[in-house]
């Protein structure tokens, strides 16, 4: 299988500073919701990284609950 070039690849997981950049929050928030169990994060060694799913309900659900 040959990979398109023309095609864009999305990061599968963010750092916690991307997500903090994405959601226009600090990162001491995005740690906060992270710890509060509001955002999923998933640990590879000492990484922390959060997948684009969890992003996503993360994001969708604060909107929900500014609404």
């Amino acid at each position: 299988m040959k990979l398109n070039t023309n095609t864009p690849i999305e990061p599968l997981f963010f750092t916690i500073e991307q997500v903090a950049e994405i959601t226009d929050l600090s990162v001491a928030t995005t740690r906060r919701a992270i710890r509060d169990n509001k955002l999923k994060a998933h640990r590879f060694g000492r990484a922390v990284r959060i997948h684009r799913e969890d992003l996503n309900t993360y994001i969708n659900g604060s909107r929900r609950e500014n609404s």
